[in-house]
C-alpha cells in the first residue's frame, strides 16, 4: 500500500498489471476491496499498469464547486497531484465505481485531455436539482469517450445511465445482464465488468 498527501491524513492506493506499461489506468472504489484487483485474471491480459486509489466517506462529502473547498473538492485535487506523479505527460484511463463515481467524474474534467477515457459503474444519477445543475456542465466539457455501465438490482438503472449519456460528447451505456451477474446483492460491480472496462480505458493493451 503506498500513501499520497490529503488534507491531514492520507489516501491509500496499490499499483499492478505491468510495471513501466505505456499504458495507465487509474480506478477509484470505496470499501474494503478498493485497492485490489477486480480480477487478476482479466488485468493479466493486458499490457497495463493500474493504479487503485481507495476513498471512503469524508473524502466523498459535498460535491465540489468551482472555486469551492469542500472534502470532495480538495480530494480531486489530491488525486491531480497523484496522476501527475505517477503517470506524468501521458493520457490515462480513469474508472469510478458506485458512489466513487461522482469523484470520477469531477477528476477528468480537472484533467481534461489527460484523461481520454472514462468508465463509471453502477454511478447514480444525481437525485436534486442543485447536483444535477452542478454536474451538467462538467459533464458538457469532458473531452474523454465514457462508457456508462449498470445493471442488476444497484443504485443505477437504465434511467440513470441514460441521463449521463444524454449529457456527455462521446458515451454509449452497457446495461449487464441479470445473468452475468454474480454478487451477492445482485449489484453491478467492477469485478463483473473488469474486461469490459479494461478493453475501454485502455484500449490497445490486450496481449496478443
Amino acid at each position: 500500500m503506498s500513501l499520497a498527501p490529503w488534507l491531514d491524513g492520507e489516501l491509500g492506493y496499490r499499483s499492478f498489471g505491468t510495471p513501466g506499461a505505456p499504458r495507465a489506468v487509474f480506478v477509484l472504489r470505496t470499501g474494503d476491496v478498493s485497492t485490489t484487483d477486480p480480477d487478476a485474471s482479466v488485468t493479466s491480459g493486458f499490457d497495463v499498469r493500474v493504479v487503485a486509489v481507495g476513498l471512503d466517506a469524508p473524502e466523498l462529502e459535498d460535491p465540489p464547486v468551482f472555486g469551492g473547498q469542500t472534502p470532495a473538492g480538495l480530494t480531486v485535487e489530491a488525486l491531480r497531484e497523484l496522476v501527475a506523479r505517477e503517470a506524468p505527460g501521458v493520457t490515462v484511463g480513469l474508472v469510478g465505481e458506485r458512489s466513487a463515481g461522482a469523484i470520477a467524474i469531477y477528476l477528468a474534467a480537472a484533467l481534461g485531455e489527460v484523461v481520454d477515457r472514462l468508465a463509471i459503474v453502477g454511478v447514480p444519477s444525481p437525485n436534486d436539482p442543485l447536483s444535477r445543475d452542478l454536474r451538467t456542465p462538467l459533464l458538457d466539457d469532458l473531452a474523454a469517450e465514457v462508457l456508462v455501465v449498470v445493471g442488476g438490482d444497484g443504485p443505477a438503472d437504465v434511467a440513470d445511465a441514460n441521463w449521463y449519456v444524454e449529457r456527455m460528447r462521446s458515451a454509449e451505456a452497457e446495461v449487464v445482464p441479470d445473468a452475468e451477474i454474480t454478487s451477492v446483492n445482485n449489484h453491478v460491480t467492477l469485478t463483473t465488468v473488469w474486461e469490459r472496462v479494461l478493453s475501454h480505458v485502455a484500449p490497445g493493451s490486450e496481449r496478443r
